[in-house]
């Protein structure tokens, strides 16, 4: 049987999901994900990934604090990210979509993958218009 938070996801977003209880510990990975992660299953998500609380966890906590989804944009470990927290009774559900990835090989690649993110963040500002959840970008510094 599924629980509502997984419902939800399935509803409002692609297949690559995790959910986490409110302690940030993983209680269910999606069939997409769990050759990846489904060894996390148990473990809280900053064990694995502790510089991303600081990015991740703002989206985590405003989802939880109002009840409604919400999206943001994040740059964390040289990639653009688009989270997407949607809370339920029985977690949160989070699914996070790789938007781009910074290269750093030389002044060209540097410049490509700028020009990447750029158009990215444009075209998901576009479809942010037609989205009900806020966006930001939250980086670590």
């Amino acid at each position: 049987m599924s629980s509502p938070a997984v419902d939800a996801l399935r509803h409002s977003a692609p297949d690559a999901y995790v959910v986490l209880d409110d302690l940030d510990r993983i209680t269910h990975v999606s069939s997409k994900l769990h050759g990846e992660l489904g060894r996390w299953i148990g473990h809280v998500l900053w064990d694995h990934l502790p510089g991303a609380r600081d990015v991740y966890a703002p989206t985590f906590d405003e989802a939880r604090a109002t009840g409604v989804p919400v999206q943001s944009v994040v740059f964390y470990s040289g990639r653009v990210k688009r989270l997407t927290a949607i809370p339920g009774p029985d977690g949160l559900a989070v699914h996070v979509e790789r938007l781009a990835e910074l290269e750093l090989t030389s002044l060209a690649t540097l410049t490509r993958s700028l020009a990447s993110i750029e158009a990215a963040l444009a075209d998901r500002e576009t479809e942010r218009s037609d989205s009900p959840a806020p966006a930001s970008l939250r980086a670590l510094p």
